[in-house]
């Protein structure tokens, strides 16, 4: 599939003859209108014109509705736009095109979440893991984390990511990532997290002991200034309860119970 930085194919152009006019075409015609359509979109992406960009993607769709790029721009540039019911739309015709492309679920998911719609969300985001788990040597299963959601509270714009598997020492589930103006940049991050040290003390001094696949997990906040620690949970809660615990500290309605800073 392309994305962005791919442009469409070249057409091949018949040399004129010396004796005849060169002639184009119905259907060269219409190649070469969605070809500026795709360039010209992603032309206005570039500048951040997303709304202008999608109208111009919609106008390559008329004549190929199948195209998979711009399919997916088109998603891109309606998501930006915040006219999510279109992306769900453009996303949901291009994942029956391209059913194993992972990048478009991941899609699928931050969209279904924006919509409220959560039973779908989280049926396309087993579907994901499970298309991971079919293809052990493809890309997807090289991807140790995806882009599970995106928001925004308390004047912030939050990425999330998802850790597909709990690994390490300080093994991770989710990171929200708190971007600066730019939103490009982190500015600092929050996770829930799992860590052995933790778990080993949490073993050690709570009566009745859990069992050794038990864990405890800790959502904690990650500064220039240093760490701070929002609260523990058992079992591990749900994405949902995260999020909501995660709003609930850029809006500071939760205080840390620990924190401890570090000397620069």
């Amino acid at each position: 599939m392309r994305y962005l930085v791919f442009a469409l194919s070249i057409l091949m152009v018949s040399v004129a003859s010396p004796c005849f006019p060169q002639t184009t075409t119905s259907s060269e015609a219409a190649a070469q209108n969605v070809d500026e359509a795709f360039r010209s979109g992603n032309a206005l992406m570039a500048e951040n014109k997303y709304c202008e960009a999608l109208s111009l993607y919609q106008v390559g769709l008329k004549s190929q509705p199948d195209d998979t790029s711009i399919l997916y721009n088109g998603g891109l540039a309606a998501f930006k736009c915040k006219q999510y019911p279109v992306a769900l739309n453009l996303w949901t015709r291009l994942k029956t095109l391209t059913p194993d492309d992972w990048q478009t679920r991941a899609k699928l998911i931050q969209t279904y979440q924006i919509l409220g719609k959560l039973p779908e969300r989280d049926a396309e985001r087993l579907a994901l893991f499970d298309l991971r788990k079919q293809d052990s040597a493809g890309e997807l299963a090289k991807q140790l984390q995806y882009c599970r959601d995106q928001f925004e509270a308390a004047g912030e714009a939050i990425m999330v990511f998802e850790e597909f598997e709990l690994k390490g020492d300080r093994a991770v589930r989710y990171i929200f990532s708190v971007l600066d103006a730019s939103r490009t940049r982190e500015k600092y991050r929050l996770s829930l997290g799992s860590y052995d040290a933790t778990n080993e003390v949490w073993r050690e001094t709570t009566k009745p002991r859990p069992k050794d696949s038990d864990r405890l997990f800790h959502l904690d906040g990650y500064y220039d200034w240093g760490h701070a620690t929002y609260g523990m949970y058992f079992p591990e809660p749900s994405y949902d309860q995260v999020r909501a615990a995660v709003i609930d500290v850029l809006e500071k309605r939760t205080k840390p119970i620990s924190m401890s800073r570090v000397e620069h």
